[in-house]
């Protein structure tokens, strides 16, 4: 479960990132909501087990969303580095979570 909201929200990015919208749209609200869901399952696992290694997952995944939340509303005129970079921690994290 987890990995496949993982997959969707690499999706959500990666199309945010290709068209690089001038202004908050559907793209960024659905990349959000697409991290926020593999977010989720994250602190679902990491309740249910209390490992280390899956509050490190978790702790990736909330640094992803902050970075994708402040794109949305950036301060500097290019979020996109930044974004790249949360997609790549994005994808190292699909494939490690647990299910």
């Amino acid at each position: 479960m987890a990995d496949d909201l993982g997959t969707a929200a690499l999706r959500a990015l990666d199309k945010v990132l290709a068209d690089k919208p001038n202004k908050v749209g559907h793209d960024f609200s659905e990349a959000t909501r697409c991290v926020s869901a593999f977010r989720d399952a994250l602190i679902m696992r990491w309740r249910q087990t209390r490992a280390p290694a899956d509050r490190q997952r978790l702790e990736r995944a909330n640094a992803a969303l902050s970075v994708v939340v402040g794109g949305q509303f950036p301060i500097s005129e290019e979020p996109w580095p930044h974004l790249e970079r949360a997609r790549e921690d994005l994808a190292d994290l699909v494939g490690s979570a647990p299910d």
